[in-house]
């Protein structure tokens, strides 16, 4: 298998988070993180986490201290020569406040306006799974019939 970088934020994916409170206040693991990092590593994965925070002394001991497998903070040895970018090259970007592009400007649109963060609200689970199945299942249809 060819070696893949994922990318994965720190606050709102690896630990929990209400809001910037510090640089050096983090919040809970969240459930599954530890074992989810095994398995990324295990199938070949470089694990660099991404963040705006800036203290990396205190997050290495957070990440340590859980048990959290990663490789890299905010760096990306095998960046290109010459590429000089804050955001490390990668092949998955893991965050909670992203949007995938999937090529289509208008549905980019509609899916900044309806954006919620999954922590920002509490909603019940399994009408929000069913909403989601829902729109998966017709998204999957005008898929098809765009593409036949």
């Amino acid at each position: 298998m060819e070696k893949k970088t994922i990318c994965v934020d720190f606050d709102g994916v690896i630990a929990q988070y209400d809001g910037f409170k510090g640089n050096d206040i983090f919040g809970d693991p969240i459930d599954g993180v530890q074992s989810a990092m095994e398995v990324l590593k295990k199938k070949g994965f470089t694990i660099i986490i991404f963040t705006t925070r800036t203290a990396s002394s205190k997050l290495k001991k957070y990440l340590n201290d859980n048990h959290i497998t990663y490789d890299y903070i905010n760096e990306n040895p095998d960046q290109p020569k010459g590429s000089n970018s804050r955001k490390p090259i990668a092949d998955i970007y893991l965050d909670d406040r992203a949007i995938c592009f999937k090529g289509n400007w208008k549905y980019a649109l509609e899916s900044i306006a309806s954006f919620i963060p999954w922590n920002s609200q509490k909603i019940d689970e399994k009408k929000e799974f069913e909403k989601a199945f829902d729109n998966y299942k017709k998204m999957t249809k005008e898929y098809a019939l765009c593409n036949s």
